[in-house]
């Protein structure tokens, strides 16, 4: 990169504007012997360009670099966003119902989305593109893409940076759009976006926005589907829950490459794809509150965990939902979700039920299952023999010799 391209860079980056597209160095000469710099250089370049000599200044060819530079305002208009601030751009859209995405219309996101929230809460979908993917103090988020449900549509909004002086505009338009929501959802936003915007409204010495319920669907995707998919990612769940297969798109993973270039060069062919890509991303957002909540309800059918479904379950509606999400599944479960069952049904007195299923375990040699048993005819039905057998298969170890030497004195005393 010659020192004409780095200075513009820097300009760039600085949030103030390089010199307009076609105009040369030798131009900005020109144009300081017009203002009389008395500069003798400036002088002969401008004597020269008045004669026409070629390679002086406005009769050298354009380079196709600087013929493409877009500056703030036309990539707005490109866009059909409004400069927010000098270096801010804003998109404000309301999306169609009728607005396809994947296999599914976006009046999908209307539809319930228990257990992760409430039909009353103010959701925001938010997702952000950054300078890098490793995090930082380095790390800037570019562009933040925030979707709500307001009167039965969704509004995305999305705040594009075109340079580092824009951060604080960006913070600030940001924040205030926060404040309108009480639940936000996001995919890998509790590691990774969250955590980020709040360091850079540190650095900024912005206040923190108060805190919110969030969901993260990162992690029920992982409990559902980690067992059976190749990963985890949001573009493997587009495509197995939602039907859709992004066509042209610019992976996440070039986006910071996408930026920089537009600073480096005023090309914006590569940003306006991530704009594109991030609507995408919060566009799956919105409809994954209801596939998911279709999926906990009927996991075997959507190839889903049954464990793993009644893991979230526990954890958003309480063990009883749970365990009622285990007994419609008995015929699906593995050893460890059988014991689970079995333990629920322990803790409610429901011995007949548990009974079998650690006796059915046991004769696997299941060391759970075993305890149980001999806890059962020991405390329960008060059976020293038969639980003295039970715990005679137990790994040794200072629970199990207790437990032995127990119920041998228990067999004593009985036999006296």
């Amino acid at each position: 990169m010659g020192l004409h391209d780095r200075l513009n860079t820097l300009r760039r980056q600085a949030g103030s504007e390089p010199p307009a597209p076609g105009r040369t160095s030798a131009d900005s000469h020109s144009a300081g012997t017009a203002q009389g710099t008395g500069n003798v250089l400036d002088e002969i370049r401008a004597r020269l360009d008045r004669m026409g000599v070629a390679g002086t200044g406005r009769t050298r060819p354009r380079r196709a670099a600087v013929e493409s530079s877009i500056p703030p305002e036309e990539l707005a208009k490109r866009l059909d966003g409004e400069l927010l601030a000098p270096q801010v751009i804003l998109l404000d859209r309301v999306m169609p119902d009728r607005h396809a995405h994947g296999g599914h219309t976006l009046a999908r996101a209307r539809e319930p989305a228990m257990p992760f929230w409430h039909a009353d809460r103010r959701v925001g979908f938010i997702d952000t593109e950054t300078t890098g993917l490793a995090g930082g103090a380095g790390t800037v988020a570019f562009l933040v893409g925030l979707a709500t449900i307001q009167d039965g549509r969704i509004r995305l909004r999305q705040w594009l940076m075109t340079a580092f002086a824009g951060e604080g505009a960006l913070l600030e338009a940001v924040d205030g759009a926060l404040n309108e929501c009480d639940h936000l959802v996001s995919y890998n936003g509790k590691t990774f976006d969250l955590p980020l915007l709040r360091d850079r409204r540190r650095m900024q010495r912005r206040p923190d926005v108060p805190e919110t319920a969030h969901t993260d669907f990162l992690h029920p995707v992982r409990s559902l589907f980690g067992h059976a998919w190749p990963d985890c990612r949001l573009r493997t769940v587009e495509e197995r829950l939602l039907g859709l297969d992004r066509q042209d798109d610019l992976p996440g993973s070039e986006a910071p490459w996408a930026w920089k270039a537009y600073l480096a060069s005023g090309r914006s062919e590569e940003l306006e794809r991530v704009v594109r890509h991030n609507t995408d991303d919060i566009l799956s957002l919105a409809l994954l509150g209801p596939a998911l909540a279709s999926v906990l309800v009927q996991p075997a059918a959507y190839g889903a965990s049954v464990e793993g479904a009644a893991r979230v379950q526990e954890r958003l509606q309480g063990a009883d939902t749970a365990r009622r999400l285990l007994e419609s599944h008995q015929d699906r479960l593995s050893p460890a979700g059988r014991l689970w069952l079995a333990r629920e049904w322990r803790r409610e007195g429901r011995y007949d039920q548990a009974v079998p299923v650690w006796e059915a375990l046991g004769e696997q040699g299941v060391q759970e299952a075993l305890e149980a048993l001999a806890k059962y005819h020991e405390h329960q039905r008060r059976d020293w023999k038969r639980a003295l057998q039970y715990a005679g298969q137990l790994a040794s170890g200072p629970r199990a010799t207790a437990r032995i030497a127990r119920l041998h004195a228990r067999l004593e005393a009985t036999a006296r």
